[in-house]
């Protein structure tokens, strides 16, 4: 059978009409391509910029700064004052003035937001807010600025006010300085606090498996000393030595087992154990500041592990600042001790072992003996204190309950 013969204008014409389509899809995809580089649709155009936002915050109700940025306005101004004093002021031709870049870092770090939600808050790029962050961070962590507000005591400051007035605590901590914690924000950090709720000495980022006794040891290497003859009050973790007063193990410690058991002590090593936690106890009860005033301190930030790392230190300083020139600040923090982590002192991990952690300390077996023999003496004092304090107000019976106890 003979082969069909093609039409050749119907060849021509099929030619073509392949030639037209592939032209058209071609301009259409330059068109694709060309049309959002030369008719942008912009990101950030509301008429509410950042500066505008930052503005309402100072002029309007006195709450929505604190919101909004963890302070009140009097300490942001403050703050802003007290960065230009110390050279830290903005290019003639910034865009973004100095308050502004600050804002985006408090909003930051209150919110615990992502980058994105940051940046349509302030009406600025991602860039821009990473930027900005990142260089109020390094501000707040410098010298100038961090070691002004963070700062141990000097071996001559007076015994703090807080021992001195309680009557549970003085004099039998009259050489303690504050207390020391290894704590956990999003890392573990090792801090010392004053009785007036200060972070004296704050080193952060190492990782979740570092123990507390080998925190302490590497913190003494970054510069944490204690003054000869002082202390600092510590949880069992850290081992006991001349400059730290631990607790008694496989003793009853934490606020919340008093509080569940509702009983009196029993001998001298959970009286002391009690007086110690209860004197700790301003520890957890700073971090729940810390943690309610900067979300971001309680979730992962979007940003690379360096910075994350630099964050608490940046934080800390600021909660100092802010108690420096603010005086009702703690009272609205502490109004809300029921949501606070960790206030009653609850155990951070009842499965640690305590005396594998304290062995990895470089403490000698002449120091270790020597920093017992003073907690005993402690101990005895409070213990024989106390029972002439249960004689004398409580009556006879309950004191012949407790007289055969002593310091096992």
């Amino acid at each position: 059978m003979p082969a069909p013969e093609i039409d050749p204008g119907n060849h021509v014409r099929w030619v073509v009409s392949v030639v037209v389509a592939l032209v058209q899809y071609l301009v259409l995809g330059v068109a694709m391509y060309i049309t959002p580089q030369y008719f942008k649709t912009d990101l950030h155009t509301s008429a509410l910029s950042g500066r505008a936002w930052l503005n309402e915050l100072l002029t309007g109700h006195p709450d929505r700064i604190f919101i909004a940025l963890g302070m009140r306005r009097h300490v942001f101004l403050a703050l802003v004052f007290q960065l230009r004093a110390l050279g830290y002021i903005e290019a003639q031709n910034a865009h973004i003035m100095l308050d502004e870049s600050l804002a985006i870092f408090l909003y930051t770090c209150v919110t615990g937001l992502a980058i994105d939600h940051v940046a349509e808050r302030f009406q600025h790029s991602h860039t821009t807010i990473s930027e900005h962050f990142r260089k109020i961070l390094d501000i707040l962590c410098s010298g100038d600025f961090y070691n002004r507000y963070v700062h141990l005591p000097a071996a001559d400051d007076p015994v703090p006010e807080a021992i001195t007035t309680n009557p549970k605590w003085w004099p039998y901590f009259r050489n303690v300085l504050a207390r020391n914690r290894k704590g956990g924000v999003t890392q573990n950090c090792l801090a010392a606090v004053s009785f007036s709720m200060r972070f004296l000495f704050f080193v952060s980022g190492w990782d979740g498996c570092s123990s507390d006794a080998s925190m302490y040891n590497n913190a003494r290497l970054a510069g944490f000393t204690i003054p000869p003859g002082k202390c600092y009050l510590a949880d069992a973790g850290f081992g006991i030595c001349d400059a730290l007063l631990v607790p008694y193990r496989s003793t009853r410690y934490h606020l919340a087992e008093w509080a569940r058991w509702a009983q009196r002590p029993q001998n001298a090593k959970e009286l002391y154990n009690l007086r110690h936690a209860s004197a700790r106890n301003v520890v957890e009860r700073i971090f729940g500041v810390v943690k309610h005033r900067w979300t971001i301190l309680t979730r992962a930030p979007h940003y690379d592990m360096q910075t994350q790392s630099r964050i608490p230190s940046a934080l800390i300083a600021l909660h100092n600042f802010i108690l420096d020139h603010d005086e009702t600040d703690l009272d609205h923090w502490l109004g809300k001790e029921d949501s606070l982590d960790n206030l009653m002192g609850r155990p951070r991990n009842t499965n640690i072992d305590f005396g594998r952690l304290a062995t990895s300390m470089n403490t000698t077996a002449a120091e270790k003996r020597r920093a017992e023999n003073v907690r005993d003496r402690l101990a005895q004092a409070m213990w024989a204190d106390y029972l002439a304090y249960l004689q004398m107000e409580v009556g006879q019976y309950y004191y012949d309950q407790l007289q055969p106890e002593a310091l096992d």
